[in-house]
């Protein structure tokens, strides 16, 4: 017995019961003498408890559900359980086969739905590793995908992404599936109901969809786009992208999504996503004639350097609107100051920290009455100013003092009237013939403002039809002279 158990790999035991028995081991013996085992009483105690907390986890997020051992340990300790770990292992997982939830096929109507998701992914950010986040959404019935890159996922970036998505799609379907994001839910009420955000409802109204939100942790109500997000890092961005500016992530993202719709086939369709998306977009609603405002709008106050503060950096106004309330309009590139219903300041989008964007035009008034501070103005030291501009204030500073600042700001004044570009010509042509008066500069600046407008010769192919048939006469001196008479003069 000891040698068949060895050969065999089985106990000794084992093989003591079969020899005694008149019947040889067979497969169809063994399964009706292992299949006939019943629970202990033990085990039918706590078999109910076990179904009860594997049928709440079906509404628990996934990754924060019951493991086998995790039931045990609870049932040692709240009921007192005597039985073994490894027998609820197989209750478990016998148990969760049973439970498993069944899922219909779905075959969407053109122009019907779409399915909304974000994703990040790392890239190389001009040489530096950059997380970024992605932007997807997906048409249901043709899968065709846009896919856009932002520094976060902000409100701004939300329905950024959805302004420039609708363009992509060339139309807009009845409604959009969602998650509970805080960018476009405030609150989760009772069923399906939510509060939506404000901007999302005006997103909505502006492009006649209707959203749909999923039940919390069931990312599977919106398969679509779930499994676009995982495709997308693993196969447009593996290996990590190398650029210098995220206009080129989204190129290549929008190049790519292309061309993954040329190539695919749609499921069990005979057509390519190109070719379906083709048909789908003349389901669509038709886009407004304006595109919506993709912004954040906030209330600030101009304090007395004459900067509102924006998320930690500080954007320059006007000098005029000082102590003044005003709203800026956050956009994910930009930022747009406005009061008194007019755009009073618009300034490139910072994304770093503590920052002071400030723009000289907005402190030439208040520089007037205070010359000597154009020296240090922070604005005066932008890279943004041609630095001629400084080398010519040195000067007229080193000629007449205070005064000479003070003409040199009423000169910075004639840019509004012939732009930033002339002006800087003008003080370089006067700087390099040794110039450093106002007076001077002041007058070359006029001699380009008055210069006569050259009438050109337009060919005949560009003459409008009208003019080629005017003749003009030639004048008869001798006419003038019959009415003074012969007398000429």
């Amino acid at each position: 017995q000891r040698q068949i158990a060895k050969k065999l790999g089985i106990s000794r035991n084992t093989v003591s019961k079969y020899t005694k028995q008149q019947e040889a081991p067979t497969t169809i013996l063994r399964q009706n003498v292992y299949g006939k085992k019943e629970y202990s009483d033990e085990t039918k105690r706590v078999l109910p408890i076990i179904d009860q907390w594997l049928e709440d986890d079906l509404t628990s997020w996934g990754k924060q559900k019951h493991t086998a051992i995790r039931i045990y340990n609870r049932l040692v300790d709240e009921y007192d359980f005597k039985g073994s770990a490894s027998n609820i292992r197989k209750i478990v997982a016998k148990r969760k086969k049973k439970l498993q939830e069944v899922f219909i096929p779905l075959d969407f109507q053109l122009g019907h739905q779409f399915q909304f998701d974000w994703g990040e992914a790392d890239i190389f950010h001009q040489g530096r590793k950059q997380r970024i986040y992605l932007f997807c959404i997906q048409l249901s019935a043709s899968r065709m995908r846009f896919v856009r890159a932002y520094l976060h996922e902000k409100q701004e970036a939300f329905l950024d992404g959805f302004v420039r998505a609708f363009e992509f799609f060339g139309g807009v379907p009845i409604e959009g599936i969602f998650d509970n994001l805080k960018t476009a839910v405030v609150k989760t009420l009772q069923g399906r109901d939510r509060l939506e955000q404000e901007s999302f409802l005006a997103l909505q109204a502006h492009y006649l969809f209707k959203a749909e939100f999923c039940n919390p942790a069931s990312g599977n109500e919106k398969g679509r786009v779930e499994g676009t997000v995982g495709y997308i890092r693993r196969n447009a961005l593996v290996p990590h992208l190398e650029v210098q500016s995220l206009e080129e992530v989204n190129d290549y993202l929008l190049d790519w999504c292309l061309k993954e719709a040329e190539r695919t086939k749609v499921p069990h369709k005979e057509e390519t996503v190109l070719q379906l998306w083709e048909k789908e977009k003349e389901a669509l609603y038709p886009l407004p004639d304006n595109p919506f405002e993709a912004c954040k709008l906030v209330s600030c106050k101009v304090n007395k350097t004459s900067l509102v503060t924006i998320e930690t950096n500080q954007y320059s106004v006007p000098s005029s609107f000082v102590g003044q309330a005003v709203w800026a309009k956050i956009f994910v590139d930009r930022v747009i100051v406005v009061a008194q219903n007019q755009v009073i300041a618009e300034h490139i989008r910072s994304y770093d920290r503590y920052q002071m964007i400030a723009v000289l035009d907005h402190y030439l008034e208040a520089l007037l009455k205070k010359p000597r501070a154009i020296r240090d103005a922070h604005a005066f030291q932008s890279p943004d100013i041609p630095d001629v501009f400084r080398r010519y204030q040195r000067k007229l500073r080193e000629q007449e003092g205070a005064a000479g600042d003070r003409k040199f700001i009423r000169l910075l004044l004639l840019h509004r009237e012939i732009g930033m570009e002339k002006l800087t010509e003008v003080l370089l042509e006067a700087e390099k013939a040794h110039v450093f008066r106002y007076e001077a500069v002041h007058e070359m600046i006029q001699t380009l403002i008055n210069q006569p407008f050259l009438i050109q010769d337009l060919p005949k192919e560009k003459t409008p039809i009208n003019l080629l048939d005017y003749k003009v006469s030639k004048s008869n001196i001798e006419q003038y002279g019959q009415l003074t008479g012969g007398r000429m003069k």
